[in-house]
């Protein structure tokens, strides 16, 4: 039987687009979508909508969500809103647009109490990006190791969803365990699941175990990342050796995964194959926002700086991860991925697609509904999905 994927991108309030889709394609395969699909991923609103899905949200349900919670997320249009001040007041000129107060409510009443490991089946993979040590979060909910514990899946999307300049960054806990290389009196050094970046557990604590669960804990003065030595701010009673755990408690700086990979088929291929299936025995759907086409003509690139690139540069960031993670998929998968994406022009409908991932107004709201709906209808579109489905079984 096939192993099928589906993955989901980032992209706002665009997220309606493929929830409509997703609920065009609910119907066609006569089944909750968390039953037909072996594994989701997403990508910041991505995210929301797998993990939704997860926990057996329809997309009907979640068409709506959008469309009802839209302006708590993001409750005005302009930076220079009076809303905003608060947050000029928390973190200066350079604040986000948004505080997270309304992300993170419009998440808890979605998710409730539900958290990552809870989900057994299907397989959850959501992608986010790591700011203190410069690389992706992978949460995935059959990944039990402990080095995240059980995230609430609210928190989870919302590291997810936190995109640059829209949102403040989120933080989270973390531990990393691994084991001792050596050690002496005061100092400890630590295998390769440290970070290899400087003084980074300074004012951290560690503690080690021994075989016989007896532990020491122990504040870092000093951490050496070239080298990944730890050095205590008190000799060990018991010198740790070669048997000895640790464990740090630390952070991620989380914000959106889509600085990563916007479009997360790539990876859910990657855990696939992890899994021990053959290209051939997997598929893939993967359903994008829309694409951007708005042009950034040469004479503003030319002379832009930090100001003007400072919000388009995030789009530019999604549409190239998009892209690139497209082109990877599909030379791993070949006619075994069905990719449902269209331009954010006024081809489909001949009427306005915003591009910007906060725009909740009624009309741009209506419009990428009309527009995904059209898109996911035609003859073309309809024949690939058949065909894809057909090949699924």
């Amino acid at each position: 039987m096939t192993f099928r994927i589906l993955s989901l991108d980032g992209g706002g309030i665009r997220g309606i687009v493929a929830a409509k889709m997703l609920a065009a394609i609910e119907k066609e395969i006569n089944q909750p979508l968390n039953k037909y699909f072996n594994l989701i991923a997403g990508t910041s609103t991505g995210s929301i909508l797998a993990a939704a899905i997860a926990i057996g949200r329809s997309s009907e349900e979640i068409v709506e969500l959008y469309k009802e919670k839209s302006s708590v997320i993001f409750p005005y249009q302009t930076r220079f809103s009076l809303q905003r001040i608060p947050l000029l007041f928390q973190y200066g000129l350079s604040a986000p647009k948004f505080s997270n107060t309304g992300l993170i409510q419009v998440l808890k009443d979605v998710f409730k109490d539900t958290n990552l490991f809870d989900i057994v089946l299907p397989s959850l993979l959501i992608i986010a990006y790591d700011t203190i040590e410069r690389k992706a979060i992978i949460f995935k909910n059959w990944r039990n190791d402990k080095e995240y514990q059980n995230v609430p899946l609210w928190e989870v999307c919302l590291c997810s969803a936190s995109a640059p300049t829209y949102f403040p960054a989120h933080k989270l806990q973390k531990i990393v365990r691994g084991t001792i290389k050596d050690a002496g009196r005061e100092f400890l050094i630590l295998d390769e699941k440290a970070s290899s970046l400087e003084n980074l557990y300074q004012n951290h604590f560690v503690q080690v175990t021994d075989a016989a669960e007896n532990t020491e804990t122990r504040n870092i003065i000093k951490y050496v990342g070239a080298s990944r030595q730890a050095w205590i701010d008190s000799p060990w009673e018991k010198i740790p050796d070669k048997n000895f755990t640790y464990s740090i408690k630390t952070i991620y700086s989380a914000i959106d995964g889509g600085v990563a990979a916007n479009n997360p088929s790539t990876c859910a291929v990657a855990e696939a194959l992890r899994f021990g299936y053959k290209p051939e025995e997997i598929s893939v759907l993967s359903i994008g926002t829309g694409e951007r086409t708005r042009v950034i003509p040469y004479e503003k690139a030319e002379h832009w700086g930090l100001i003007e690139w400072a919000q388009p540069i995030i789009g530019v960031l999604f549409d190239g991860s998009s892209d690139i993670y497209e082109y990877i998929t599909d030379q791993i998968m070949g006619n075994r991925l069905l990719r449902l994406q269209f331009k954010l022009d006024r081809q489909l409908t001949n009427k306005r697609l915003s591009d910007d991932i906060d725009d909740i107004s009624q009309e741009n709201i209506d419009n990428l509904m009309e527009a995904a709906d059209t898109y996911i209808n035609q003859p073309t579109t309809q024949k690939a999905l058949r065909e894809f489905l057909l090949k699924s079984q």
